[in-house]
C-alpha cells in the first residue's frame, strides 16, 4: 500500500529500533492496527513492512477522524523516541500549513495597517514547535537548512546529527565557500605601499623593518604553546626601541605564556579584551569565561602614549577564519594604543582582521601566516577596505 504524505510527518524506523518493533510482532503479534486514510496508510508504515517482511496479514482500520495531521503527530511522539531535533524537523512538515492559516488570519483583518507582520509570522512557528513539543529555534533553524542544506537536514531528520551540530557544520561550509572566493581573489592582488601580508614561518622570517607594534592572537591548544617563545625571541629584532608586544592568548595556559613571554621580553601589562554575552566554557575548571588577555610586554622602556587596559569586541567573527577576531575587537585595541602612522605587525595574522584594522586606524601594517590560504584572504580582504579609504 502507498504511505499517505501526513504518515511521512515522522522519520521511518532504522536500525535496533525496527529491528526491536519486528521482533515484538513476530513474538506478539500486531498489537495495533495500521491507520488507513484517503486509501492509504496514515499511521503504520513500521508496523506495515514489519508484517510484509514477517508474512503476517496486518490489521487495517479506517481513520474517521477529523484532523489526520493532529492523529498522526499524537500517535508518534508517544511511541517514539525521536529528539528536539528530529521533532523540529518533523514539525516543518506542518509548517506551510500553519503559515497558509495565518495568512488567511491577516486577509480577514478589516485594517491591515494594524496588523503586527511580525507576530503574525512568528506564530506558525510557535505553533509548530507546541504541537512537537520542540525548542521554536530549532525549528527556525531546520527551515533555514531546508532551503539551504537539504542534505544535513536529512541527516537531523534521521537522528545522525542534532540542529546545532548541522548548523555548525551548514557555517562551516559557508565559511570555506567564502575563504575560497576571497582566497582567489587575492591571488591576484597587487603589492601596496600601505601594507604587505607574506607566507612565512616566524621561526625563519627575516622582516624588511622593525615595527612600533606587534600585535597579534596565536593559537591557544597546547601543543602551540612553543609558538609563544618564539614569538617572543623574534620580537627582540622586530620590535622599535619603546615598542611593545600585544599577544592575546587562551586563559588555561596563561601562568607557562607568562613565563614563555619573560624568557626574553620585560613584562609591562595586562590588559582586558572584553566579549559581552559571549562564554567560551572552559571545562577543565568549569568556568564560562567571557573575557581574554592581552598580555603586554617590551624590550625595553615603552615610549607611547598613555592607554587604557579594556577593549571590547561587541560580537563573534569566524566568518573568515575559525580563530579569528572581530575587526570591530581588534579596531578596539589599535585605536586604543596605536598612532596613525605607526607600523604594526602581526606575525599570525590568520585572515587579517589586525591588519584591516590597522588600516582603518591609518596604520602601516606588514602580516605574515604559515597557511597560504589565509594569506590570500588577507590579501583579498586588505585591498577592498584600501580601495574605501
Amino acid at each position: 500500500m502507498e504511505f499517505h504524505e501526513i504518515a511521512n510527518i515522522f522519520p521511518m524506523m532504522t536500525g535496533n529500533d525496527f529491528k526491536e518493533l519486528k521482533d515484538d510482532i513476530a513474538a506478539n503479534g500486531l498489537r495495533e492496527p495500521i491507520y488507513i486514510y484517503e486509501g492509504k496508510i496514515l499511521d503504520g508504515r513500521n508496523r506495515y513492512i514489519a508484517c510484509m517482511d514477517l508474512g503476517i496479514e496486518p490489521k487495517y482500520k479506517e481513520f474517521t477522524g477529523n484532523d489526520p495531521v493532529t492523529f498522526v503527530v499524537s500517535m508518534n511522539i508517544k511511541r517514539r523516541h525521536l529528539t528536539s531535533s528530529q521533532l523540529a524537523v518533523c514539525a516543518l512538515e506542518i509548517l506551510p500549513m500553519l503559515e497558509a492559516e495565518a495568512k488567511k488570519r491577516r486577509e480577514k483583518q478589516n485594517d491591515l495597517t494594524s496588523v503586527n507582520n511580525s507576530t503574525e509570522i512568528k506564530q506558525p512557528l510557535d505553533q509548530a514547535s507546541k504541537i512537537f513539543d520542540t525548542n521554536r529555534q530549532y525549528v527556525s533553524i531546520a527551515k533555514k537548512l531546508a532551503k539551504t542544506e537539504p542534505d544535513l537536514l536529512e541527516e537531523v531528520k534521521q537522528g545522525r546529527l542534532t540542529i546545532p551540530e548541522a548548523k555548525k557544520e551548514a557555517n562551516i561550509k559557508n565559511r570555506e565557500i567564502k575563504r575560497q572566493l576571497i582566497a582567489e581573489k587575492g591571488k591576484a592582488v597587487p603589492e601596496n605601499e600601505r601594507w604587505n601580508i607574506w607566507q612565512a614561518d616566524i621561526r625563519i622570517w627575516e622582516a624588511p623593518r622593525q615595527y612600533d607594534f606587534i600585535i597579534t592572537d596565536p593559537p591557544y591548544p597546547k601543543e602551540y604553546l612553543e609558538l609563544y617563545s618564539i614569538l617572543a625571541k623574534r620580537a627582540l629584532e622586530w620590535l622599535k626601541p619603546g615598542g611593545l608586544l600585544i599577544a592575546m592568548c587562551g586563559l588555561f595556559y596563561i601562568s607557562e605564556i607568562y613565563n614563555r613571554l619573560s624568557e626574553y621580553l620585560e613584562y609591562h601589562w595586562t590588559a582586558v579584551y572584553l566579549m559581552p554575552g559571549l562564554l567560551k566554557p572552559i571545562h577543565q575548571v568549569n568556568i564560562n569565561s567571557s573575557w581574554k588577555p592581552l598580555l603586554i610586554y617590551s624590550k625595553d622602556k615603552y615610549k607611547g602614549k598613555m592607554f587604557s587596559d579594556v577593549f571590547t569586541s561587541p560580537h563573534r567573527d569566524k566568518k573568515y577564519h575559525v580563530w579569528g577576531q572581530s575587526e570591530e575587537g581588534m579596531y578596539s585595541i589599535i585605536n586604543g594604543i596605536c598612532l596613525p602612522g605607526q607600523y604594526i605587525l602581526d606575525p599570525f595574522c590568520g585572515a587579517g582582521a589586525t591588519g584591516v584594522a590597522a588600516l582603518k586606524n591609518g596604520n602601516l601594517f606588514d602580516g605574515i601566516d604559515i597557511d597560504i590560504e589565509s594569506v590570500n584572504i588577507s590579501k583579498g580582504r586588505l585591498d577592498e577596505v584600501t580601495k574605501t579609504l
